[in-house]
């Protein structure tokens, strides 16, 4: 068995909104300093440029962020793109976000190079370096080809197949997400994790859904964004039937996660 080093993942788990709220009141201060410091890398030039480490390659790197596309400030200085920027200059530039995706899973997640790895959800640029560390890897885009109902939704796949499931920014594109949560639940093995992304309503206790069109039978996922994720989300995993759920809060300066409360969801079975 081959022995992968990685950097700790710099992050603060919260397993409800009210831990997050009491931590925010806390560190505030610490909180306005990283604001402070990301205002200070506003610029008029079309990107900007760190200097840091890539934790999933443990090599110096340049992060770069495009700054078009993103805010503008009254005096003209552009915001650069956070989440989606800051890419590495190793070999599959890799921006923030699946950076950080590919270090959690590395660090927190379960990922070794016994592990049975399941990818769920449309491919991602991280997704070439996670097969790579897994065992075995199975790739489904979709989490049910045609429609279901509740009930029906299955993944094809024995229950315990996998120690590890990631689903990059698709979830909240499944209408009946508690039952997605249930299958994923049952295609890991004891202590296997699920770790996901979605677009995170912090300031939100509930969940918001949206009413879909009566098509027939109810759709196993939606082209658009369906739930509007809030804290509840935690309450859906527990009720599924993992064990443990949180939600991590990741930021560093020397690594690259830049931008205010990027999000990863973990849940142990």
């Amino acid at each position: 068995m081959q022995t992968r080093l990685h950097a700790r993942f710099p992050s603060v788990s919260f397993i409800s909104q009210a831990e997050f709220s009491e931590y925010c009141r806390v560190a505030q201060a610490s909180l306005d300093t990283r604001y402070l410091h990301e205002t200070s890398l506003t610029t008029r030039d079309d990107a900007v440029v760190q200097l840091g480490t890539c934790a999933p390659c443990l090599r110096r790197a340049a992060f770069t962020s495009d700054t078009e596309r993103w805010e503008r400030l009254a005096d003209g200085r552009r915001v650069p793109e956070w989440s989606d920027g800051l890419a590495c200059d190793c070999a599959d530039h890799l921006s923030n976000r699946w950076r950080a995706l590919l270090h959690f899973a590395q660090s927190a997640g379960g990922l070794r190079d016994w592990t049975r790895l399941l990818l769920l959800g449309p491919a991602t640029p991280a997704d070439v370096r996670l097969t790579a560390l897994a065992g075995a890897a199975t790739w489904l885009p979709h989490l049910l080809a045609g429609e279901s109902v509740a009930s029906d939704l299955r993944l094809p796949a024995e229950s315990g197949a996998f120690h590890l499931a990631i689903a990059a920014n698709y979830l909240h594109r499944v209408p009946p997400l508690p039952a997605a949560f249930a299958e994923l639940r049952r295609v890991l093995a004891p202590g296997g994790s699920l770790v996901f992304t979605v677009p995170f309503r912090y300031r939100a206790a509930r969940t918001v859904s949206r009413a879909l069109p009566q098509t027939g039978r109810p759709a196993a996922e939606h082209r658009e964004a369906v739930h509007e994720i809030g804290w509840d989300v935690l309450d859906m995993l527990r009720a599924a039937g993992f064990g443990r759920a949180s939600v991590h809060s990741y930021w560093s300066n020397e690594l690259g996660y830049l931008g205010p409360f990027n999000m990863i969801l973990h849940a142990v079975a």
